[in-house]
């Protein structure tokens, strides 16, 4: 049994542990596919280097360049199904200062994710310390009992360093909860195209550069709370409106974050893109209109929220086309845009913009508050209504 203080010092580490990295109580961490990241301390480009060329062939191609230690990291991943053999492992990479590994957990194993990854990280940091010269194995073996003791107030409890030496990563480690079977390709691709991901966002710095905080002479928390307000269920829900943008401005920023080609923000002719369910028959001619628009020089802004929007985003990503997305939550101090997407900033076909705070979450959620500011945010951008193709 834990004591109160026990119980008070675990919780106050999970309190000051990033939610990124903290466990969910109802995920099931012994059986599934997981895709987890771990970081260095303090970001420290140990691992190696990314070396090649955008579009290389073979050795040319990017790929990274480990260091002895980034080495040795790679074949203590190798080595977990020895000691875990309901482990199966599927994909890794180590980056300059992270590493990513996709590994499967059978179920008819018993051992939780954390005690296999928590393995895998202490046999890191001894082959660390063994590149460092420190004699690790003779410090644990010849210390007497008083010496144990004392040697304990050397321990960090954030797990960066011991009385031995220095940690290899920080404590805990992101992407905590399984993810589906449909996802695995996807994480797949994801851990193979790192190191020329890596490449293109250093040759094209300014397009990866979030601008937090740009003020917008049309746009405020007034413009926000008002999309909310006039919304007809709003209209006859006072209380739901006051709650709805009680919400909203919990979340809003004082102005606006963004990333990607200055150009697009400044193009004099933005057209606004929303799916409305009354013009579900129309569908077809409204794809054809902004197509059209953005092949002759429009660049669509969308918050591509419904199925259909997303449609249309497709076909706009397929062809290389101009626009500026409207993201539902906010950037992180690490982001990046993702998959397509993050082709089409490095190309300067995309604007990604967003009114609201970053928060972290396991899952998007987005409601309908938030549905109407976004798309009063891509009409006030483009200061034109969203019924614009009707009228060609």
């Amino acid at each position: 049994m834990l004591t109160q203080k026990q119980k008070d010092k675990i919780d106050e580490k999970k309190a000051a542990m990033p939610k990124a990295l903290q466990r969910d109580n109802e995920a099931n961490y012994k059986k599934g596919y997981f895709f987890i990241t771990l970081n260095t301390r303090e970001e420290v480009p140990t691992f190696g280097c990314v070396e090649g060329h955008i579009g290389g062939q073979k050795t040319d191609m990017p790929h990274m360049r480990y260091s002895e230690l980034g080495e040795k990291v790679m074949a203590s991943w190798e080595s977990i199904p020895r000691y875990h053999p309901q482990v199966e492992l599927i994909a890794a990479e180590v980056m300059p200062e992270h590493f990513h590994g996709l590994l499967y957990l059978s179920p008819d194993g018993t051992e939780h994710l954390g005690r296999i990854v928590n393995g895998f990280m202490i046999s890191c940091t001894h082959a660390y310390w063994d590149i460092l010269g420190i004699a690790w194995r003779d410090m644990k073996k010849n210390l007497t009992k008083g010496e144990r003791a004392a040697a304990h107030e050397w321990q960090d409890s954030s797990h960066t360093h011991s009385y031995r030496g220095p940690a290899v990563f920080v404590r805990g480690y992101n992407d905590v909860v399984p993810i589906t079977e449909e996802d695995v390709q996807t994480k797949i691709e994801y851990i193979r195209t790192q190191a020329e991901k890596r490449l293109i966002k250093g040759n094209n710095a300014p397009c990866f550069h979030i601008h937090r905080r740009q003020q917008s002479r049309h746009w405020s928390k007034d413009t926000a709370l008002n999309a909310i307000s006039k919304d007809q269920f709003f209209k006859n829900n006072a209380a739901a409106c006051e709650e709805a943008q009680k919400k909203v401005t919990e979340r809003l920023l004082e102005g606006l974050d963004w990333l990607g080609n200055k150009e697009l923000l400044l193009c004099a002719k933005k057209l606004p893109l929303v799916c409305h369910r009354a013009d579900i028959n129309l569908f077809e001619r409204q794809k054809e209109a902004i197509l059209a628009a953005a092949e002759n020089g429009a660049v669509i802004v969308s918050a591509f929220i419904s199925s259909k929007e997303r449609e249309i985003r497709d076909l706009l990503f397929a062809a290389q086309l101009p626009m500026i997305e409207i993201m539902d939550n906010g950037f992180s101090g690490r982001y990046k845009p993702y998959g397509k997407a993050f082709y089409a900033c490095a190309e300067n076909k995309l604007v990604q913009i967003s009114p609201w705070q970053y928060l972290y979450q396991r899952e998007s959620k987005i409601n309908r508050e938030m549905c109407l500011v976004m798309n009063e945010l891509s009409l006030t951008i483009c200061q034109c209504g969203d019924d614009w193709w009707k009228k060609l």
